[in-house]
């Protein structure tokens, strides 16, 4: 049966080393209330740590870059930003800026970010640095202004962004509750257990646009939920909810922010949507909205613990969103 092929290949990910644990959480967004959700594993593999529960939250690292369009965007539907070309350019990864570099490695990262010169609309370039630069568009710090757009109004109250610098101790003591995953073992920090895994972001206290957020899968649901209901609940603007989930220019580039299906070798496998939008995330975590089935589907993963070294994540999650297709549709065919 599909929902029990689901569940072996998830565990099979926990028991080879892809991650110590995961939580995949497979949202009806038509009714609101999850379809499927299976956890398995552990908040960490070394040193052992408790299981993984339902509700035990995930370094959400590049997810962080959908909280911040949304908080721009409610922005934007309010008249307080304009979402002139060289906001669309970094919201859509055209500016024109490098993908990354290794800005704590700096005095005043945040400086150094201002400092790299964007260049006219060009191809698209992923780009950490481009939210980076964002951060000075915004009418304030950029955890202030998610916790007013995003968490108050969506009550996710155990989505975000935690202090850095907290020391092994307490990254040990902080893992045995099992209220978060284990991150990674860093050369430079440490052991990270809710402290940011991304350099840039630790480098400015944690916060930032790009990384920074930690969360449950379920309120990575409910905010995929808000999305899918905005042009109803008032929550964005509907013209540019439905400008966000609308065609890319080419196929697996971003549309304000949402990241689309490529072409071969997709993250969202074969069978999802071509019209899917979501993201990725270095932790190893995703969200992908299938808009044709109705669901979202969140894969939280510490895929970088012990190691960043080990890509097959980039095996699993095509291979999971094929399998939550087969669940999905069996289901629809049942009635």
């Amino acid at each position: 049966m599909p929902e029990a092929a689901l569940r072996a290949l998830l565990e099979g990910a926990v028991a080879d080393g892809t991650c110590s644990g995961l939580v995949l959480r497979v949202e009806d967004l038509a009714s609101g209330t999850a379809s499927f959700e299976h956890v398995v594993g552990t908040t960490s593999a070394d040193p052992p740590g408790p299981p993984v529960r339902s509700d035990t939250a995930f370094d959400l690292a590049s997810l962080t870059k959908l909280y911040t369009v949304t908080a721009v965007l409610r922005l934007v539907g309010r008249g307080e930003l304009t979402l002139d070309q060289r906001l669309r350019d970094l919201l859509e990864h055209r500016s024109g800026l490098p993908a990354w570099a290794p800005l704590w490695e700096q005095p005043d990262p945040r400086a150094a970010a201002r400092a790299i010169p964007a260049g006219p609309r060009g191809p698209h370039v992923y780009s950490d640095i481009g939210f980076l630069q964002l951060l000075d568009l915004l009418p304030g710090p950029i955890d202030e202004v998610f916790t007013r757009e995003v968490l108050d109004p969506l009550a996710l109250t155990a989505t975000r962004y935690r202090p850095v610098g907290q020391g092994n101790e307490v990254a040990a003591a902080l893992l045995q509750t099992g209220d978060v995953a284990a991150t990674e073992h860093c050369p430079r920090r440490g052991f990270l257990v809710g402290e940011v895994s991304d350099g840039n972001t630790w480098a400015i206290g944690g916060a930032s646009g790009h990384a920074g957020l930690f969360g449950p899968a379920s309120e990575v649901a409910a905010f995929a939920q808000a999305w899918w209901d905005a042009p109803t609940t008032g929550f964005l603007d509907p013209d540019l909810r439905d400008a966000a989930w609308g065609e890319p220019p080419e196929p697996g580039t971003h549309v304000l922010g949402w990241d689309t299906v490529a072409g071969a070798g997709s993250s969202v496998g074969s069978k999802l949507s071509r019209r899917s939008h979501g993201h990725l995330a270095f932790s190893g975590c995703s969200l992908w909205v299938d808009p044709e089935r109705a669901v979202a589907i969140v894969l939280l993963t510490n895929r970088i613990h012990p190691s960043r070294e080990d890509t097959r994540i980039r095996g699993l999650r095509p291979r999971v969103h094929d399998a939550v297709a087969d669940v999905v549709d069996l289901h629809r065919a049942r009635g």
